[in-house]
């Protein structure tokens, strides 16, 4: 309060990233609890504590407002796999870390990532945001952790760098996601599988002693 008595004011704009941030929070709760199509945009404002108007104001509609959780989930992956993932002193180790962050961060998503998914089916701009947000921003990161093994010399110089990280991006996402969680594989047998895929990617792109 202030000495008049009065409670302070909140500016605009920050009344407005607040409510912004509310609403994102709320749909992706609810997103996740109910499917995106059995979601209204009324259970959403009323989650939020904020106006149904301000859905169609800030994001213009429940679409927009998935995209805009998508860009939020691409910055938090990129940041959470950067300090999940310390840079390994070993070419195997380095990706072994990648494929078991990816089982262990899609099971804590799955939920979302299930919406995500299903919607990306059906629409090809929810998809073209998946892969130019969620997956660009994991390969740009898997790509420069192989670029410093090959500044160690343990690459070979004529690999394909983005080739090979937007296969371990793949090959990770389609563990984490399909077998995990779409197909229930036992974690042991994922973990099994992911140490052998890993064995097969190094052996692919080591560089030999001399």
């Amino acid at each position: 309060m202030t000495k008049s008595g009065t409670a302070p004011l909140i500016p605009r704009k920050h009344a407005k990233d607040q409510r912004q941030a509310a609403l994102v929070e709320a749909a992706n709760a609810v997103f996740a609890e109910k499917g995106y199509d059995a979601t209204t945009t009324r259970e959403i404002a009323e989650r939020a504590g904020v106006s149904e108007g301000l859905i169609h104001r800030y994001f213009g509609g429940k679409r927009g407002l998935l995209m805009a959780i998508v860009r939020g989930k691409s910055d938090m992956m990129r940041d959470v796999l950067r300090a999940g993932v310390p840079d390994q002193d070993t070419l195997h180790d380095e990706i072994r870390a990648i494929f078991l962050w990816s089982l262990d961060f899609l099971w804590s998503q799955r939920d979302f990532i299930r919406v995500l998914a299903s919607q990306a089916i059906l629409d090809r701009g929810i998809g073209e945001i998946m892969g130019g947000e969620l997956n660009a921003g994991r390969v740009r990161l898997i790509r420069e952790k192989l670029e410093r093994h090959r500044a160690a010399g343990r690459v070979r110089d004529d690999v394909d760098l983005e080739v090979v990280a937007n296969l371990i991006s793949g090959l990770a996402f389609d563990s984490g996601f399909f077998a995990q969680i779409v197909f229930a594989v036992d974690p042991d047998d994922l973990r099994r599988m992911a140490r052998e895929v890993v064995h097969i990617i190094v052996r692919g792109i080591e560089a030999k002693p001399a």
